[in-house]
């Protein structure tokens, strides 16, 4: 019997999801214990950070005359501020977190991992990643041109029980007679860690 469910599967582009989706998909998990998920990733970013609202705002250039806004508040400041003034790091975060709860049973593609995460924290947000694909059965791609991204991805995949990280580099083969073809080599775990240890090139 076939079954006409589609397959979850969220999309994370190289530029910033806007405010109103990101709200969307707060709006779906805040009061549940995926919030606090989404908090305890945010202070990865910003450990002083506390909570996270959504608000509505007269904007004049759109057409529905109102958007959100993200505001937050942190540890001894007396009122909530933007999101957006707190670096490009927190929203990444955001985004990351909160499309991995709606791609449940299906897929997270991540166009350049590593846009707007300092390389000091991305092993813990790979590591908040995993876990959380391994608990929701979502299967996640992301592209990188980054070393650290790739260095941190391996730390965490090497510790990692139970649930697969694999890399796949993708290049153009040099052979006149295949015509540029896209030849896709894949590292597991181990090939992965012994590059890594080895620093060997393989972006």
């Amino acid at each position: 019997m076939s079954s006409d469910k589609k397959i979850p599967c969220n999309i994370i582009p190289t530029q910033f999801l806007s405010m109103d989706k990101l709200a969307k998909e707060w709006d779906a998990i805040v009061l549940t214990e995926n919030e606090e998920i989404v908090k305890n990733a945010l202070k990865i970013i910003v450990p002083e950070f506390e909570s996270l609202t959504f608000i509505d705002a007269i904007d004049g250039s759109t057409m529905r005359g109102r958007r959100r806004l993200a505001k937050v508040k942190i540890s001894g400041v007396p009122r909530p501020v933007p999101l957006n003034s707190l670096g490009d790091g927190m929203l990444r975060t955001l985004q990351l977190v909160l499309n991995v709860f709606s791609a449940k049973d299906g897929f997270l593609l991540i166009d350049e991992f590593e846009n707007g995460l300092h390389y000091s924290v991305q092993e813990k947000i790979w590591g908040l990643l995993f876990e959380l694909a391994n608990n929701l059965n979502v299967q996640i791609f992301a592209t990188t041109h980054s070393w650290d991204c790739i260095e941190s991805f391996t730390k965490v995949a090497a510790n990692k029980t139970g649930v697969d990280g694999v890399l796949f580099r993708l290049g153009k083969s040099i052979r006149a007679s295949e015509k540029g073809r896209i030849i896709a080599t894949v590292f597991d775990k181990q090939q992965l860690l012994n590059i890594t240890q080895s620093d060997v090139e393989v972006r």
